[in-house]
């Protein structure tokens, strides 16, 4: 099935599409719990969230690292500086891409709520591999959780990623878990701002 923005879901994923706000609000919070369950709460912040098609996330979209693959969510924030001093911060919204088949939807929703957590705790200027190594790490744990097809699928898509923000960046933060826990990871990530390797993370 070919919707007007261009996307193409095959009729089986099409029945289960994420295609109204109150859907899309509802996964929302049980997302931001499933994120809370590993570490990652974002409280009472707020993380609106904006179904949209494939126009308005091209135009929103912050980098060109999408090539081999469509934008299916984009974090908007916006921060204003003056002489090097931060004025102002805000977090507008997360566009998520309409008609998603739910489990994707929640995939996408994680990521994005990933940004969100790093805006409100104050990670400035990470680098684009460092953060959406992280972001895509999120996704992996929580599709880990799941036994479906799908999510299986999924997890190999990420896995074998070539793309060298996407994928490699995932395929550092996965190696960092195995010499620190998640929250010692964050912490040296914001300190440090790149991955640990074997040695940095023994006297971190």
């Amino acid at each position: 099935m070919q919707y007007p923005d261009g996307v193409v879901i095959c009729n089986k994923c099409s029945l289960n599409g994420v295609s109204t706000q109150e859907r899309a609000d509802r996964i929302a919070i049980e997302m931001r719990s499933a994120l809370a369950s590993v570490g990652l709460s974002l409280n009472s912040t707020q993380t609106p969230v904006k179904l949209c098609g494939r126009d308005e996330l091209n135009d929103a979209s912050h980098h060109d690292f999408h090539d081999n693959h469509p934008i299916l969510g984009v974090t908007r924030t916006t921060t204003t500086h003056r002489k090097g001093q931060i004025l102002a911060r805000n977090f507008d919204c997360i566009l998520i891409q309409i008609n998603l088949p739910e489990e994707h939807f929640r995939t996408v929703m994680i990521h994005e709520l990933t940004h969100a957590w790093f805006f409100y705790n104050y990670y400035e200027n990470l680098p684009l591999k460092v953060e959406e190594g992280m972001c895509v790490l999120m996704e992996y744990i929580w599709l880990k959780n799941l036994n479906t097809k799908d999510a299986e699928f999924r997890k190999k898509q990420i896995e074998q990623s070539a793309d060298p923000i996407y994928g490699d960046g995932f395929r550092e933060a996965r190696e960092s878990l195995k010499h620190m826990p998640l929250t010692t990871l964050l912490e040296f990530i914001r300190d440090k701002k790149k991955f640990p390797g074997r040695w940095s993370s023994f006297f971190f």
